[in-house]
């Protein structure tokens, strides 16, 4: 999940285009107002929150969680720590390491998949591929094969089908 723009080989990030909000803080205040400033990005664009999730990562989840008040109860109930489904504010949530430091709020039903119903399927063990970092890999040299397969691809409706809580600025 990213803001990076559509390429040749891959669409565009669920993102792009998508309205930023720029994280405040991390205390609860800090929340709630990054939160409804969120919120508002979709009812002031006449988009319904009705089947929209958050998409944040486990540990913020974890975070936002474990905030108490001064009696101990959680500010986020929905968001208790342990295994099973969590909501924030009534929404349900998805918890993925690969949102990274966002609070996404996505409406799945304003995304688009293009689906002909059929697998491209490729296969070359002529290759040299790049494992990341500085890994190489040559598949030829290494008797291997590389087997890709490709199926679908997808666009947003409409630019405001997302928003997000920026997070990687603060310290």
């Amino acid at each position: 999940m990213d803001d990076e723009a559509q390429t040749a080989v891959r669409p565009a990030g669920v993102l792009n285009g998508a309205t930023k909000v720029t994280a405040t803080g991390v205390t609860v205040a800090d929340y709630d107002a990054d939160l409804a400033n969120l919120n508002n990005n979709f009812i002031t664009n006449n988009l319904s929150l009705t089947g929209a999730y958050y998409i944040m990562s486990a540990t913020r989840a974890s975070a936002m969680g474990r905030l108490r008040d001064a009696l101990g109860n959680p500010y986020y109930r929905g968001m208790a720590n342990g295994p099973g489904d969590k909501t924030l504010d009534g929404l349900p949530v998805i918890e993925s390491e690969n949102a990274g430091d966002v609070i996404a709020l996505v409406k799945p039903s304003e995304l688009y998949l293009a689906d002909d119903g059929e697998v491209e399927v490729a296969f070359s063990d002529q290759a040299t591929i790049d494992m990341g970092a500085t890994t190489l890999v040559n598949l030829w040299q290494q008797n291997m094969t590389a087997i890709r397969a490709e199926r679908h691809t997808w666009a947003k409706r409409r630019t405001i089908a997302a928003a997000y809580i920026d997070y990687s600025t603060l310290p």
